[in-house]
């Protein structure tokens, strides 16, 4: 009778530190948004602007500079990170702008899934090309 306690014991002490993921996929979270691009002609002048398609948007552990996925805007400039643990990532696209005055290397964005069923939507990264 004690082995069937003791072993029992031993499977639940097992089963509940297993319940604890790192950020990343496997869960049943979700972070969506949107790219919008400012097009500037080589005189610095918006010529265009709208969602845009095609893009790569990065998603990576908060502070880990290595990406765990990427993925390509639809159409409508719209992207969807599915099956994501609770956590805090960072997610990013690179900006194209070679004639552009300023420096724009990327924008990123700091995401906090705050529970496992969660839906976050972020603001619209706003990138020029």
């Amino acid at each position: 009778m004690l082995k069937k306690i003791l072993g029992l014991l031993l499977v639940v002490v097992f089963s509940l530190s297993s319940c604890s993921h790192d950020e990343g996929y496997g869960g049943s979270a979700t972070i969506k948004g949107k790219v919008y691009g400012l097009d500037f002609n080589s005189s610095g002048t918006l010529v265009g602007q709208g969602y845009i398609g095609g893009y790569k948007v990065y998603i990576s552990k908060h502070g880990n500079t290595n990406y765990f996925d990427r993925v390509d805007t639809a159409y409508d400039g719209s992207f969807t990170f599915k099956y994501l643990y609770k956590g805090t990532y960072d997610v990013w696209v690179f900006g194209d702008c070679d004639s552009c005055q300023w420096d724009q290397i990327y924008v990123l964005k700091t995401i906090t899934v705050g529970s496992k069923n969660a839906v976050v939507e972020t603001e619209d990264f706003v990138v020029s090309f």
